[in-house]
């Protein structure tokens, strides 16, 4: 029998050559390099879910901490006068009664919200939720009420809030005397919420009547303020600092510092989208066509063309937005790290085995999930920075015990400080981030082309 195992035609000495020439093709390299660069897309979409997951878990707390708290989202409708009435109507022989209520504005409303907050906890998450105090005052007109087709049933002082838990009643002062007897706050007007009713009497109503209410309640999302006047000065302040404003009026008055915000606007009553004297069920038509009950926010909303003007609370915990943004530019990451380090290979001549390209593209999509885990306990700055540092060490110490080079390992050191660093800088733009990043994809590329501007020679070498 033959021996053909050292034969130089033998299959498996055909194979041998044939792999060499592969793992020694620089074109081969830089497929596999690609290929290892498209599986590392799956490790980096599981770790974009995971940081959609962990946001949706912040919305949770948020929503199940505004939920314990109470009035998750407050509206304030008022003070206006309700008078709850009947119509008659007589047609020939047929005589029709019909419910009239009807609301009558305030000529003048002067209206001063302040919050002030603090953070309740649901886990690792913070959530702020705010004590709220209202004062208005109101100049309401004289009506008459002498028309002998309505029958007056009831008359109210009425001001409607969303969420009527934690509210509390400080005084209300009709012409300077307190009143005090409080009807049930619960209206089969649906629109208004919950509502702060007192009884009033026609004779109260013969001349004009100032109102001053001062009250306090509580709230965790949002405060607007429907300006019911026929001239409205609506001014609202807080200590939190991260107002977003609701409304499409221009504001008179605007500040905002670290300290908080103090915003005013002036409505008149042709802004406000309904008339002075005005139907119950034309004015729910237009600042609300009732209730919207969310089952699974456990919240209700209302939905109408009227006017209102506020701001929502932003808790600005933008960190799983900047890791999504990382995420999204460490595709780029990976892509030019792991072609830089064969470019490099290809200067120096050191040859990287292909699995070794693996483990240090595993490295990078670590850094996305250690900046994940870092950031929900020390910040995201922090995180940042211990991420970095963590994987730039292991990887620069992976690279010295592959290639026992130390201008290769500083090299490598020094290009992955310069991408951390340049990444954390296009996270910290907001209008120039694109063209930043843009920037430095382009400069990569300009080092990518020095690096492969003789590859055909280098080919040919090989």
């Amino acid at each position: 029998m033959t021996d053909t195992s050292d034969h130089p035609n033998s299959d498996d000495s055909w194979l041998r050559r044939n792999i060499n020439h592969f793992g020694a093709s620089i074109t081969f390299r830089f497929v596999l390099v690609i290929a290892i660069v498209l599986a590392l897309m799956i490790p980096l979409f599981l770790v974009t879910n995971l940081v959609q997951e962990r946001s949706q878990y912040l919305e949770n707390a948020t929503r199940e901490i505004g939920i314990g708290w109470g009035g998750r989202e407050q509206r304030v409708i008022g003070p206006f006068i309700l008078i709850r009435a009947e119509q008659e109507t007589t047609t020939g022989t047929s005589r029709v009664v019909r419910n009239d209520d009807r609301a009558y504005m305030p000529t003048q409303l002067d209206l001063d919200h302040a919050t002030t907050h603090t953070m309740k906890s649901r886990g690792i998450y913070k959530v702020p939720v705010f004590q709220a105090t209202l004062n208005a005052s109101a100049s309401l007109p004289a009506l008459s009420l002498d028309d002998s087709s309505r029958r007056i049933e009831k008359i109210s002082l009425v001001l409607g809030i969303t969420d009527g838990r934690g509210l509390s009643v400080d005084s209300i002062l009709w012409n300077g005397v307190e009143l005090t007897e409080f009807t049930d706050p619960y209206s089969d007007q649906t629109f208004l919420g919950n509502t702060l009713q007192v009884d009033l009497t026609e004779d109260m109503l013969l001349e004009a009547s100032d109102v001053e209410l001062q009250l306090s309640f509580r709230g965790s999302r949002s405060f607007v303020v429907v300006p019911v006047g026929d001239s409205s000065r609506i001014t609202m302040s807080s200590d939190w600092p991260h107002p977003k404003y609701i409304g499409t009026l221009p504001d008179i008055s605007e500040e905002i510092t670290s300290a908080g915000f103090k915003q005013s606007w002036t409505v008149h009553k042709l802004a406000r989208g309904f008339d002075s004297d005005v139907s119950m069920e034309d004015l729910a038509d237009r600042i609300g066509t009732g209730a919207i009950y969310n089952p699974y926010y456990q919240s209700t909303t209302w939905s109408g063309s009227g006017l209102t003007l506020g701001y929502e609370v932003l808790n600005l915990n933008t960190d799983y937005r900047d890791i999504r943004r990382a995420i999204i530019y460490g595709i780029f990451f990976v892509v030019l790290t792991l072609v830089s380090i064969l470019c490099l290979e290809l200067v120096s001549r050191v040859k990287f085995h292909i699995v070794q390209y693996g483990v240090v593209g595993i490295g990078l999509v670590l850094f996305f999930l250690t900046l994940l885990a870092l950031t929900e306990h020390v910040g995201f700055v922090t995180g940042y920075v211990l991420a970095a540092f963590i994987l730039t060490a292991m990887k620069t110490t992976y690279v010295w015990f592959i290639t026992r080079t130390r201008n290769i390992t500083v090299t490598i050191g020094i290009f992955l400080v310069m991408l951390y660093s340049a990444l954390y800088f296009i996270l910290q733009l907001d209008n120039y981030a694109l063209l930043a990043g843009v920037g430095l994809l382009l400069v990569l590329l300009g080092g990518l082309m020095f690096a492969t501007k003789n590859l055909q020679r280098l080919e040919q070498a090989t």
